[in-house]
């Protein structure tokens, strides 16, 4: 098997020497509440970072290399973005509080059909990859950096509901990060407008060390009809200066990598790369041969086993905990004892939430009855 190294990230710098620090600060224009996790950049030119979570920012430009006419671009999830002249931008150093506007929510499109329908619930995106190849988020990535992959699926309306992606190495503590969706510009796969239209950043803290990465989409109400394309941004790295993250990648001759080093840069194409997204979805459509075969069900079924047990805090049973198998999309929740009874298999990822209380990810190793115990936040 022929192994390769796909560097998705390199180092980006330049001389410190001539580079100028602006700070400040963004609000919501309405309730003057900071705004985290904004992107604030130079367009076009790989400079710029990311608000912390009290809305503030520090954006290191090198003067010499930007002309008056070059575009700063404050952009936000939920928000109208400013965009602006380095020439305005360069005059406000001393007061730099932007106040954006909201964007209205728009509504998801809702379909109706007299047609009869099937739901499949089904895997798409890059699974199994690992031994295949290591894609890396490399040394000093500037805030607001993405990498991304393309997302090929059939044509028809899909819920993606679950997204996973194993971490093979990840030396700090904890990164902050951001997972965005994008619909590929027309005529071409890079990524273009954000397909999440809830108005809430999906952020995930990924620990030190390795394993299986999991976000439950549900809350976003996230649909597409065609392919698309996921990306994780960097916002805060947490215990090391140094940004090594790896996690599987290999060749694909349908689909591709895109990479941009900070907030408002431009996309850069990886050909014959892909990263290891994949996600739990289901897939709504009038066709009945695209259900699964008889075979695949029964053999699923034989794998299977009914499995039960209790969820407790501070050793009193909790009534009403989702305790969820996202790899088949099934959920179930605890009765006034705090006991659940699902059906897993071998390999199954089950997540285990309840409001106000840390969540829990338990990967099946073999069917058997679990017990949980959960802590506040």
């Amino acid at each position: 098997m022929k192994f390769f190294r796909v560097l998705l990230f390199l180092l980006l710098s330049w001389s410190a020497n001539g580079q100028t620090e602006y700070a400040g600060s963004i609000i919501d224009a309405k309730t003057g509440q900071p705004i985290p996790f904004v992107n604030v950049g130079v367009v076009g030119r790989s400079i710029g970072t990311v608000s912390d979570v009290e809305g503030t920012f520090l954006l290191e430009l090198p003067p010499q290399r930007l002309s008056d006419t070059d575009l700063i671009r404050i952009s936000s999830l939920g928000y109208e973005p400013v965009v602006l002249p380095f020439s305005r931008f360069r005059q406000q150093k001393d007061s730099l509080v932007f106040r954006l506007q909201e964007q209205p929510i728009s509504l998801q499109e809702v379909v109706l059909t007299n047609l009869p329908g099937f739901q499949v619930e089904e895997e798409v995106g890059h699974p199994g990859l690992s031994g295949k190849g290591i894609g890396y988020w490399k040394d000093s990535v500037a805030l607001g950096g993405e990498l991304a992959s393309l997302i090929r699926v059939d044509k028809g309306l899909r819920k993606l509901n679950v997204l996973f992606f194993e971490v093979l190495y990840n030396p700090s503590d904890s990164l902050k990060l951001r997972l965005n969706f994008y619909s590929p510009m027309p005529g071409s796969t890079y990524p273009g407008k954000n397909l999440n239209k809830s108005g809430k950043n999906i952020l995930y803290t990924l620990k030190k060390g390795n394993g299986l990465a999991v976000i439950d989409l549900e809350p976003y109400d996230l649909w597409v009809r065609d392919d698309f394309v996921v990306s994780m941004e960097l916002l805060q790295v947490h215990g090391s200066r140094t940004v090594g993250l790896s996690m599987p990648a290999g060749a694909s001759e349908r689909s591709t990598s895109f990479r941009r080093y900070a907030s408002q840069g431009n996309w850069e194409i990886l050909d014959g790369s892909v990263l290891g997204f994949y996600f739990q979805s289901t897939y709504y459509t009038d066709n009945p041969r695209r259900l699964p075969k008889p075979r695949v069900v029964r053999k699923r079924q034989k794998n299977q086993r009914e499995i039960s047990g209790f969820v407790f805090f501070a050793g009193r049973p909790l009534q009403g905990v989702s305790v969820k198998n996202y790899t088949i999309n099934e959920n179930v929740t605890t009765d006034a004892r705090g006991r659940y009874r699902l059906k897993v298999s071998k390999g199954d990822v089950l997540g285990i939430s309840y409001p106000g209380f840390k969540s829990l990810v338990v990967e099946v190793e073999e069917p058997k009855n679990f017990n949980f115990q959960m802590q506040q936040k």
